[in-house]
């Protein structure tokens, strides 16, 4: 599994997308058009958050969060309340609250005829799943560790609190990172962490931001990790223009 596209085929042994076309009473192939027309959108906001490391890191303590544990591969997990609640903090995560997934939903509803309100309903269960699935597929190309780190610096800032110090991760990685995080606490020359939400549309394709000092296996490991962020399905140019157009526009303004 080494793109967006790959990880919701082969969700619930390769029954995913048959779920949930079963769960809203659509033909396979409409629920696969709605998954496909969805995925850049979550592709770029997640590759918009990988340029920055400290929404990087808040994006893999959401990867391995319980909350999501089970979504990748439990057959029933996308008929839960849990899931929903689950997925619908990742989509706040990734693109703010209220107009930027109403948004994103009106373009997907124009590219592929299905109607707003099953994409909405739709996007927490894809959202939460993506998580799950990014988190297995990390962890089975050697990247726990990685993903661990991450998060515990994440954990570390004190939720962005003035003056908070993020607590320090083992390891030559903790350092970077915990010198990469206090120095936007600080006002530091590094970009601030935005908002939830907030983080710039990625040009489709785009890497995670190089950082400074760190070592080249450990800068790999970022590449890859973010290489997974990736739609891997494909649109018409138009429509993931009108998406990276979305993101930008809403991006921008929960930035302000």
């Amino acid at each position: 599994m080494f793109n967006l596209s790959e990880i919701m085929q082969s969700a619930q042994g390769g029954q995913a997308v048959a779920n949930i076309a079963r769960q809203f009473g659509l033909p396979t192939e409409q629920a696969q058009a709605a998954i496909d027309g969805l995925l850049p959108a979550f592709s770029m906001a997640l590759q918009g958050h990988a340029q920055n490391m400290g929404s990087l890191a808040q994006i893999a303590g959401t990867m391995m969060s319980a909350q999501h544990a089970g979504t990748f591969d439990d057959p029933n997990s996308h008929l839960t309340q849990q899931t929903m609640a689950a997925g619908t903090n990742v989509l706040g995560q990734l693109f703010g609250q209220g107009q930027a997934i109403s948004a994103i939903v009106q373009q997907v509803s124009k590219a592929t005829g299905i109607n707003p309100g099953v994409l909405m309903a739709m996007m927490p269960i894809i959202a939460s799943m993506l998580m799950s699935g990014l988190f297995k597929s990390a962890s089975s190309q050697g990247l726990g560790g990685l993903l661990g780190q991450l998060a515990s610096a994440a954990l570390g800032g004190a939720a962005g609190m003035p003056g908070a110090q993020p607590q320090q991760p083992g390891g030559i990685f903790g350092n970077i990172l915990g010198n990469v995080m206090g120095s936007m606490m600080q006002g530091g020359a590094t970009p601030q962490p935005t908002q939830p939400g907030a983080a710039p549309a990625a040009r489709p394709g785009a890497a995670a931001a190089a950082t400074p000092g760190l070592s080249p296996a450990l800068q790999a490991g970022l590449n890859i990790l973010t290489g997974m962020f990736h739609a891997g399905a494909q649109m018409q140019a138009a429509h993931v223009s009108a998406l990276q157009q979305i993101l930008s526009t809403y991006g921008k303004g929960a930035a302000r």
